[in-house]
């Protein structure tokens, strides 16, 4: 118990970081060095495991540079410049992107699929990057990691003091509501909140390093009509905001962001 305490209470001192994008207090034991630690672990893995599934890694040097030169020029106009960005291409027909901490980006060939892809145009793609290249700079991986750790150990500590008072037949259940009210719920509020933030400073990126944030809105309003019939109250338990609500607060963040793209591309 005395363990435990002292746990938690190191981390509540310790996890308090300003985050790089907004200048605000928030809650992140991980150092910036161990984003980068851990998203180098991460990409490393991912490689070799595609490797050794026969998966093509980086096999179209076209499509590779494409993407290094588009990472490049987000990541330079980004709020944290230095972090050391690489991108890996995955030759398999996954219409999906990731970025791991400390500047990881891993990027599937399915993206843009001409049939079932996510992306059209260049300036699409950068979209995606942009997005993906926020979410490091926001630190949300590591952010996410940080509450979960707090929350287990809060969840430990009321088991353990229950089993040792008269509430000891409670202890499990509270363990296991607290899973569920964590996992189901706020996690998911986390990650919603994640997603619209990097929505946010993603389109900010994508237009300061020149390229068109008007193609943002153009993939979710395709992915909103084919997501069309689609149970809305379904989004309550989704990781991500239902497409059409990406798509309004995108039009919203629209001007400021053709601001910066004009300011561009007249110098």
């Amino acid at each position: 118990m005395k363990i435990l305490s002292g746990l938690l209470c190191l981390l509540l001192l310790t996890g308090c970081a300003t985050d790089a994008v907004t200048g605000k207090k928030t809650y992140n034991f991980s150092p910036l060095q161990k984003d980068v630690e851990l998203g180098s672990q991460i990409y490393s893995e991912t490689a070799a495991e595609m490797k050794q599934r026969g998966i093509p890694v980086n096999a179209d040097p076209v499509r590779l540079a494409q993407l290094k030169e588009m990472v490049r020029r987000i990541s330079a106009v980004s709020d944290l410049p230095d972090l050391p960005y690489e991108v890996m291409l995955i030759q398999t027909n996954i219409v999906n992107a990731m970025a791991a901490p400390g500047g990881k980006l891993i990027v599937y060939e399915g993206l843009w699929n001409p049939k079932d892809g996510l992306v059209q145009d260049d300036n699409e793609l950068a979209a995606v990057l942009a997005h993906e290249i926020a979410h490091v700079n926001c630190r949300h991986s590591t952010e996410a990691m940080s509450r979960t750790v707090t929350v287990n150990l809060v969840s430990d500590l009321g088991v353990t003091f229950a089993k040792n008072t008269k509430y000891e037949k409670y202890a499990q259940l509270a363990a296991v509501g607290g899973v569920i009210l964590y996992d189901g719920l706020l996690v998911m509020c986390y990650s919603r909140t994640d997603e619209k933030e990097a929505d946010a400073v993603g389109l900010m990126y994508m237009a300061k390093a020149g390229y068109d944030p008007r193609a943002a809105l153009r993939i979710w309003e395709r992915s909103a009509r084919n997501r069309n019939g689609a149970d809305p109250a379904a989004s309550i338990f989704s990781t991500h905001p239902p497409d059409a609500v990406r798509l309004e607060n995108l039009r919203k963040q629209l001007p400021a962001a053709l601001t910066a793209y004009e300011a561009g591309s007249s110098r």
